[in-house]
Order: C-alpha cells, then sequence, then structure tokens
C-alpha cells in the first residue's frame, strides 16, 4: 500500500497502485508525480522505471 501527502490540504492519500492518474481525494489536487511513500513506516518508496511501466502494460492488455 502506497501513500502520497497532499500539500493543498495537508492530508494522506492511498492507493496500492504505482501507475495511473492519482488526485487527492479531498480536494482533487494532482498528485500524480509527487513521490510515493510506504504507508505503514512513511519511508519513501521507489518507483518502477518508465520501461517497466511499459512492460507491465503489454503484458497484461493484449
Amino acid at each position: 500500500m502506497y501513500r502520497k501527502n497532499c500539500d493543498r490540504c495537508n492530508r494522506p492519500s492511498f492507493s496500492s497502485s504505482e501507475v495511473g492518474e492519482w488526485l487527492c481525494p479531498i480536494c482533487g489536487n494532482d498528485l500524480t508525480r509527487y513521490p510515493f511513500f510506504n504507508a505503514v513506516s512513511l519511508e519513501k518508496v521507489a518507483i518502477l522505471s518508465n520501461w517497466k511501466k511499459q512492460r507491465y502494460k503489454k503484458s497484461t492488455h493484449p
């Protein structure tokens, strides 16, 4: 589970996905390019590189 922190409303947002658009559920701020954090430990998480994201999309969408 991942967490991103919104700097507009100062609330956390949670997701289980590393890909796709990420909007704050409270204020609608676009958090897509914000850093990922582990939801439990709050440590910063390294995201998948672009080639892995493309490969994942190709393998899951025939």
